[in-house]
């Protein structure tokens, strides 16, 4: 319903977020699957847990592709030591985004 007015949907997931304890699988699960099953194409953004820069590939393996990982506090600009914001970014141009 609410994907004809949106352009992206974020995903907070507030029992992790800020935590850096990882990501909630299932909800990325549900998130790919719904995102396949559903007939719009809204880009998904999921929030809460990363904590380094493998998740954001685990968040791709869990959700085939279809679900992006935000990582805040791990991410050294925001004051974290689990992700490097270069290595990030690298990693996103390296996986064409």
């Amino acid at each position: 319903m609410l994907s004809t007015s949106c352009s992206e949907f974020l995903i907070h997931a507030a029992d992790n977020e800020g935590l850096q304890a990882g990501i909630d699988e299932d909800l990325v699960r549900f998130l790919g699957e719904w995102s396949t099953s559903n007939s719009s194409s809204i880009p998904i953004t999921y929030a809460g847990g990363g904590r380094s820069l493998s998740d954001l590939q685990h968040v791709a393996d869990l959700s085939s592709g279809r679900v992006d990982l935000t990582i805040g506090s791990a991410l050294d600009v925001f004051g974290g030591s689990g992700v490097k914001f270069e290595e990030a970014v690298a990693w996103n141009e390296s996986h064409g985004m």
